[in-house]
């Protein structure tokens, strides 16, 4: 065995590290890239959680105390597993979908959080009407994936106990599933989707924002005029 030199072979493996560093940054690029909407979701539901959820739950347990003085939030932090729940929700029912499902699912959770952010009277309105929307969804992802994955295992003498003949059940077969997967497609790319956002478009132009303080809320608003003298 002829032995090789250890300055040959560190020369090698100097020649090949940029090529190792850059199969390696390519591969995470890819994986970042393929997680990027659950990323995008996990992101903006994190977002909801810190600012908007918050104070929404600190508002609705305060309590004013005597003199002025301000008693501690009590409760649970309704609010913010509210949004836990939703997010687990769609994490499960985006899992392993392709594109677009998972991408559309994303810019509902940015949208929804660029909302809340935006609109801060009856925040709390549309931060319940932000999560309904994307449980929703998430709901009709999962219905979807179980009946087309119930369906696809139904065989065509199974269809025929239940329609009366091999010949009409593969003739149902045909037309049905075509039919209903392209149903579901339309509600998941289009329907379900459009409906939200145009529900956001509405309540961010249902209020005029306030000339002088356009991120205060309505308590807020309220707080100012009652100390104006």
């Amino acid at each position: 065995m002829i032995p090789v030199d250890p300055f040959i072979a560190l020369g090698d493996w100097l020649a090949a590290l940029p090529i190792y560093l850059l199969n390696g940054l390519l591969a995470t690029l890819y994986g970042l890239v393929e997680a990027g909407a659950a990323l995008t979701s996990l992101a903006s539901a994190a977002l909801i959680i810190r600012l908007v959820d918050s104070r929404v739950q600190a508002n609705a347990t305060f309590r004013p105390g005597r003199l002025g003085r301000e008693t501690a939030p009590t409760g649970y932090p309704t609010a913010q597993i509210t949004t836990g729940i939703v997010l687990l929700l769609w994490l499960a029912g985006q899992w392993g979908m392709s594109a677009p499902v998972p991408w559309i699912g994303a810019a509902m959770w940015l949208g929804g959080a660029l909302a809340v952010l935006a609109v801060r009277l009856q925040e709390t309105t549309l931060l319940w009407s932000v999560k309904s929307g994307i449980a929703l969804y998430a709901l009709a992802v999962l219905g979807s994936r179980v009946y087309l994955a119930y369906t696809a295992q139904l065989t065509a003498d199974q269809w025929a106990a239940l329609i009366g003949s091999a010949e009409s059940a593969a003739a149902v077969i045909a037309n049905t599933r075509g039919n209903i997967t392209t149903i579901i497609l339309w509600a998941l790319w289009l329907v379900i989707p459009l409906g939200y956002f145009a529900m956001l478009l509405q309540q961010l132009l249902i209020h005029p924002p306030s000339l002088v303080h356009p991120l205060a809320s309505a308590s807020e608003r309220i707080d100012r005029l009652r100390r104006r003298r």
